[in-house]
């Protein structure tokens, strides 16, 4: 669907950056992106994508907001004990006004999905989840001053081949919010298709140092049947 004036209006910064144009405008407000966990490392990377225009958020976290959630950039003092999903969706309404943010429900059918639940288990029964799905999808964790953020297009390693074992440190709410924004950088590229790489990648943040490299698939995983060599 071709960009109105008053879109066009609203992304024309973006629109002027490399590699953006209106067709890969229109790709991110078709994207229904299935978003797990709505905390503090989720809360930067909704911001984010909901000012960029993804098109609808699937937020899909079973806590309600608590006194420290406040580092997750979306809720205010009046929000505590409310569910995250709907003190989620009601903030970022007024962040882009061309996004549609909403609870996630069975039958929602996205077209992408990003992991930012806090536990590295769960993380791993999501992405396990979009990738047998097919669901291009990003996953990112946060741990003391930095943390990885893992891209993962359909066909590439899976987040269990490419995580590595966390040492527990609690992440800090400045490395979370630097995090939760690379996930939504690499997401958006992901669904232009400026990332689509089939190995995909990972980045860590360790001390506001950058460093990337692509992901290589553990030979007995299960994500290795039918992969692109």
């Amino acid at each position: 669907m071709a960009l109105n004036d008053a879109e066009l209006a609203r992304y024309a910064r973006q629109l002027a950056l490399p590699g953006f144009s209106p067709i890969t405008q229109e790709a991110l407000a078709a994207a229904r992106v299935h978003v797990v966990g709505a905390g503090e490392v989720a809360g930067p990377a909704l911001l984010y994508l909901a000012g960029a225009g993804v098109g609808t958020l699937l937020l899909d976290d079973p806590l309600d907001v608590a006194p420290e959630d406040g580092a997750a950039w979306l809720y205010g003092r009046a929000d505590v004990g409310e569910p995250r999903v709907f003190a989620a969706a009601a903030a970022l309404k007024s962040a882009g006004a061309f996004a549609k943010a909403r609870p996630y429900a069975t039958g929602a059918q996205p077209t992408h999905a990003l992991v930012c639940a806090g536990a590295l288990g769960t993380a791993r029964e999501a992405a396990e989840r979009a990738r047998q799905a097919g669901l291009p999808h990003v996953v990112a964790a946060v741990e003391g001053d930095g943390g990885e953020v893992v891209s993962v297009p359909p066909g590439a390693p899976c987040f269990a081949c490419a995580s590595r074992p966390g040492s527990g440190v609690p992440g800090r709410a400045g490395a979370a919010a630097a995090v939760g924004a690379l996930a939504a950088l690499e997401l958006m590229l992901l669904i232009t298709g400026a990332a689509a790489a089939p190995r995909g990648r990972r980045i860590d943040l360790l001390e506001g140092t950058l460093q990337m490299r692509a992901t290589t698939r553990v030979p007995t995983c299960a994500c290795a049947r039918g992969a692109i060599p």
